[in-house]
């Protein structure tokens, strides 16, 4: 009994809150002792640092009969296994192989498949293999079923299919600002927020346009906005609308981002614990944002133990974007702990290994986190060298505008060249106040101009006091 509860215990452990929210809404026992357990799984799910233990004198089979209806009602809202059965009967379907119980549960699921699920479009186009199939063959009987539905939610998948294809422009406008500011994606906004609280449109239209509504207030840096998007997201989760692991996970660590840049850490660092509760093909990505939370909570130790035990994930990702990204915030962690020799020795080591990779997909982040770390030890002319041998300051200046750019790299080739002595103070005074002027637009940006100026107090104190006071 004692092994069960462990496993019990584990899986309870590993429920998202939004789970349990929504098996707690649809649950009907007919004994306390199984609402009592869900409560308690609930509080645990919701009080990591304080778990309660399971009742052991309760009859096994409780515990049996709780996990397989948790599983059996989760897996029933399961965006992605609806997806994968969704997939698997359109295979038959184009292969002509589909079974005559699969026709029947096919069926059976037009019942439900209205017009607001989260697959109405694909599950549509489905019927439409599957009408065609069936007039080949004269199946009168299953064909009029699929025919009706077809025609009664013929305008929904027309004018569903009308938004999509607003929605693909819109992603062109709002990524291409992401990385350029010469672009504007602003006229996009009503469209995706009226489509998004849009119940009648299927939920994966709808998820895409939290998506870019996600990307174009981060454009703007509107994270106000974000918030009233996401805790309307929040009530929606406790539903069966956007259901699934993968869905619930990306929502919690853009949710843990957003905290962040609100600067509320303490509501940064639920959520990025909570995305990284399960392992993903986007842990390595959940698991940065959250060091990056804690960094900023000034828990740097916890950042540590959680970036070292993880360096075997990198060898499990295929994306250098992941990789470079992991690698970068490792850096910065462990200067952060004074491991600064480490630190350089790491990025060393990788960039040897990845030279090719890092300049072709994440360079400015790279060299930002070997750069603090060659500052820190008082390499100034191998920064100097590197910036010029990768051509740095070019690519840079470039870049300088563009949402996710400030002028590290610059700054720091700057800095380093007045440190021994090959500029005036006078020229790096003007240069820091014109760059840092240019790209003060919004409180957000002005932290991060601060932040930055913050990097060199210890090496040059009187000019950063200055230098803070100049720059309006």
């Amino acid at each position: 009994m004692k092994q069960k509860l462990i496993k019990f215990t584990e899986f309870g452990n590993l429920l998202y809150p939004h789970e349990v929210d929504y098996l707690l809404s649809v649950q009907n026992f007919a004994t306390d002792e199984n609402l009592k357990i869900l409560q308690l799984i609930n509080y645990n799910s919701k009080n990591p640092l304080n778990i309660i233990p399971y009742d052991t004198s309760l009859d096994k089979r409780k515990y049996s009969y709780l996990k397989k209806w948790i599983v059996k009602n989760l897996n029933n809202i399961d965006v992605d296994l609806y997806y994968e059965w969704l997939i698997k009967i359109e295979k038959k379907i184009m292969t002509d192989s589909i079974l005559p119980d699969e026709e029947k549960e096919l069926l059976e699921i037009t019942k439900t498949t209205l017009n607001n699920h989260y697959y109405f479009i694909r599950f549509y186009e489905l019927l439409q293999h599957y009408r065609d199939y069936l007039l080949i063959r004269v199946r009168n009987q299953f064909y009029e079923p699929v025919s009706e539905y077809l025609q009664t939610y013929e305008n929904n998948y027309l004018f569903t299919t009308e938004i999509n294809k607003k929605l693909n422009n819109a992603t062109i406008d709002i990524i291409k600002q992401h990385s350029s500011s010469d672009i504007e994606s602003r006229h996009w906004e009503n469209l995706l927020h009226e489509t998004f609280f849009n119940q009648k449109l299927d939920g994966y239209t709808r998820y895409r346009a939290v998506v870019r509504l996600t990307f174009l207030y981060y454009n703007y840096r509107e994270f106000e906005k974000l918030k009233f998007v996401y805790n309307s997201l929040d009530k929606m989760f406790k539903t069966e609308v956007f259901y699934s692991k993968r869905i619930l996970a990306n929502y919690y660590s853009n949710r843990a981002m957003m905290h962040l840049k609100l600067n509320e850490l303490k509501d940064a660092e639920k959520y990025g614990y909570l995305s990284v509760r399960q392992h993903n093909s986007d842990y390595l990505l959940y698991l940065v944002n959250l060091c990056g939370v804690l960094l900023k909570s000034d828990k740097k130790t916890q950042a540590y133990k959680l970036m070292s035990v993880s360096i075997s994930e990198l060898k499990k990702t295929n994306s250098f974007y992941y990789k470079i990204g992991f690698v970068a915030y490792y850096i910065t962690t462990l200067l952060a702990n004074e491991y600064t020799e480490k630190a350089i020795n790491y990025a060393e080591r990788f960039f040897e290994n990845y030279k090719k990779e890092i300049i072709k997909y994440r360079w400015h982040i790279f060299f930002s986190a070997y750069f603090r770390a060659l500052f820190k030890v008082e390499k100034f002319s191998k920064i100097i060298a590197v910036t010029k041998h990768y051509a740095l300051l070019t690519k840079e200046k470039q870049n300088i505008g563009k949402a996710r750019y400030l002028p590290i790299i610059t700054w720091y080739n700057y800095v380093s060249k007045y440190m021994l002595g090959n500029t005036s103070e006078k020229n790096l005074c003007e240069y820091i106040k014109n760059s840092a002027n240019d790209l003060i637009k919004n409180k957000y940006k002005t932290a991060k101009i601060y932040e930055l100026l913050s990097e060199f107090s210890d090496t040059i104190p009187l000019l950063v006091i200055k230098l803070k006071k100049e720059i309006n």
